[in-house]
């Protein structure tokens, strides 16, 4: 199975049906060398957050993206979060204003812009650079692995037909971030999760 389908198996069964249909090496995979456009993506730490006036946790995430294209692009990210628990959680939904607000007055960054306000045009250049932040809920906190998975870095794309329907499906290039909590999650408070491996793949 290729590897961006081995972390949670439950969640990510539509990876297992169509490596299974394609085989392990037909598989598609990102090109090992860029041949559409892509932007450079910095990640930061992913945290948890707890909102102690109503007693509600959330995942958070910050990075910085710079457009060395060469060409102005748009920069309208997805970031959805899977869990062992069976969740697959899109940034934003189902996070109130109140808490991204409060994350960005904590995190003190002034350059820092919530995930509706980041998207948009970025231009070319270190200068024009963005600075973004991606929050979940953490209805669940007794979990112990999770993976993130960005899109819209790059303009790197595979199409294949899906097993079952006989659609086309398109993959895009995709930054699969996979992490480990050791212990208790709300114990470790606002301590970054540990990463465990990082890589591109075809999703």
């Amino acid at each position: 199975m290729p590897s961006s389908c081995r972390t949670i198996p439950a969640a990510l069964a539509g990876c297992a049906v169509l490596a299974a249909a394609y085989g392990v090496s037909a598989f598609p995979k990102p090109a090992a060398v860029p041949h559409r456009w892509e932007l450079r993506f910095e990640p930061g730490h992913l945290r948890l957050y707890l909102d102690e006036a109503r007693g509600d946790s959330y995942w958070y995430f910050t990075y910085m993206v710079t457009n060395r294209t060469g060409d102005d692009q748009l920069w309208a990210p997805t970031f959805t979060l899977f869990t062992d628990a069976g969740e697959i959680l899109s940034s934003g939904r189902g996070v109130p204003a109140r808490i991204a607000e409060d994350l960005m007055q904590l995190l003190g960054n002034e350059l820092l812009e919530s995930q509706n306000e980041v998207i948009g045009e970025i231009l070319h250049g270190r200068e024009h650079a963005k600075e973004g932040l991606a929050i979940w809920p953490a209805r669940n906190l007794e979990v112990n692995e999770l993976s993130l998975f960005i899109a819209g870095t790059s303009g790197e794309t595979a199409k294949v037909k899906n097993p079952v329907s006989g659609e086309d499906v398109l993959l895009r290039k995709t930054l699969q971030r996979d992490y480990l909590i050791p212990g208790d999650a709300p114990a470790r408070g606002s301590k970054p999760v540990d990463l465990l491996r990082q890589q591109w793949v075809m999703r």
